[in-house]
């Protein structure tokens, strides 16, 4: 053997594959909390919108259809993080 071929280190394949495990996990977390903070601001931005309009309609869109599915999405994201 010469230098070179001992100085490398061949990683194990299993531990190759947890990290790509954790890292994918990770962006699913990620991915979650994204769509729940956008859903979050896009219905902030509705309410406003309505207040300065003097409607009701882009509310009652956010409550029936935004203000669930961000619901969901973070009861979600804390399901899948232990202890939160």
């Amino acid at each position: 053997m010469t230098r070179e071929e001992s100085k490398t280190r061949v990683i194990p394949n299993w531990l190759l594959w947890l990290i790509r495990i954790v890292i994918a996990y990770v962006i699913f977390l990620a991915i979650i909390l994204a769509i729940t903070i956008i859903s979050i601001l896009i219905t902030f931005s509705f309410v406003v919108v309505d207040l300065f309009t003097n409607s009701n309609r882009l509310g009652l869109i956010s409550e029936q259809y935004l203000v669930p599915l961000s619901e969901f999405m973070w009861e979600l994201f804390t399901f899948l993080i232990p202890g939160l």
